[in-house]
C-alpha cells in the first residue's frame, strides 16, 4: 500500500493523509488503534463502529422476527451491490 507520513501538532493532534483514511474506510468519528508490536514498532488499525457500539442504544419496543432481520439484510446487500452485479450482467471494465 506504502507509506504515509504525517505532522504532530503542538496538542499532539496528527491529520491522516486522505489516501490513508480512504483505504481504511474512516469516517468522521470513528477511532483507531494502535498496538505495540514485540519489536517496538506499532500496528495502526480502523475501529470502525461495530453492533457491539450499539448495545443500549434502543431500550424496549417491539422485537424483529427473523424474517424481518433477513428483508433488512438483504436489503443491504443489494444497496452494496452494483447494479450489473444484482442484474446478472457482468461491467465491461
Amino acid at each position: 500500500m506504502g507509506v504515509f507520513e504525517a505532522k504532530v501538532t503542538s496538542k499532539g493532534q496528527v491529520t491522516l493523509p486522505a489516501k490513508l483514511r480512504s483505504a481504511m474506510r474512516l469516517q468522521p468519528g470513528d477511532k483507531i488503534t494502535f498496538t505495540a508490536e514485540a519489536d517496538g514498532a506499532f500496528r495502526v488499525a480502523a475501529r470502525n463502529g461495530t453492533l457491539r457500539d450499539l448495545k443500549g442504544v434502543i431500550n424496549g419496543g417491539p422485537r424483529a422476527s427473523g424474517d424481518q432481520i433477513d428483508k433488512w439484510i438483504e436489503e443491504a446487500r443489494g444497496r452494496a451491490t452494483p447494479a450489473s452485479l444484482r442484474d446478472g450482467r457482468r461491467s465491461s471494465a
